[in-house]
């Protein structure tokens, strides 16, 4: 009995002995903890595009169109869009062209394939796109582009060597927001249709590569 209520004494002196160094272990990490640098994090402020609370755009733009045996000429056209959601939307599109000789009618110097009023060529487009990718362009430290990568694809109409060609047009897409309500889109179409200039119907791939002003509204 007289050893048990020595052990209790002796873990009871132990514990008082340490109480002090504990105190003082707990005030230093307090101390330490006061004198760490608080760093000082302020919000950069900038301005950002957007696009306006309207949901329609309407576009004019131009570049080249590459039609398949023909050259590679200036097209230039029209778009008129209504966005569904922020990743969907419907687009009209409208261009034209004047399709210069084809690679035969160059090498052979014989008679011309078409006429000036057959060379004329024109489509219509009703496209359904997508936004792929949003993103941001930091130009400086203040100022920011929304950015986004889309897909497009649609069907419509070409009018060209005289007759009117079922057309498939799909493509791809950078837009960036530079200003509230407008943006600069960079594209590149291919539109397939059949076309029958060298007597049989064939499948072509005409390619297009523009460059167009929005306005949002």
């Amino acid at each position: 009995m007289e050893i048990r209520f020595r052990s209790i004494f002796l873990v009871f002196g132990l514990l008082a002995a340490g109480a002090p160094w504990t105190g003082a272990l707990a005030q230093s990490d307090e101390e330490e903890q006061t004198n760490l640098i608080q760093p000082q994090i302020e919000r950069t402020e900038f301005d950002e595009s957007l696009i306006d609370s309207d949901d329609f755009e309407i576009a004019v733009y131009g570049g080249y169109l590459a039609v398949e045996d023909f050259d590679t000429n200036v097209v230039i056209g029209v778009k008129l869009g209504y966005h569904v959601s922020e990743d969907f939307f419907v687009q009209l599109s409208y261009g034209t062209s004047e399709v210069g000789e084809t690679s035969f009618e160059r090498l052979s110097g014989g008679a011309p394939l078409l006429s000036d009023e057959e060379r004329e060529l024109e489509y219509y487009l009703v496209s359904l796109g997508f936004n792929l990718f949003p993103g941001e362009a930091f130009v400086t430290d203040s100022t920011t582009f929304n950015t986004v990568l889309y897909l497009s694809a649609g069907v419509g109409t070409t009018t060209f060597a005289g007759d009117d060609r079922f057309t498939i047009g799909y493509g791809v897409g950078h837009r960036t927001l530079f200003a509230d309500g407008f943006s600069l889109d960079i594209e590149m179409r291919d539109l397939i249709f059949e076309q029958d200039v060298f007597g049989e119907d064939e499948s072509t791939n005409n390619l297009e590569l523009t460059a167009s002003l929005n306005l949002f509204f």
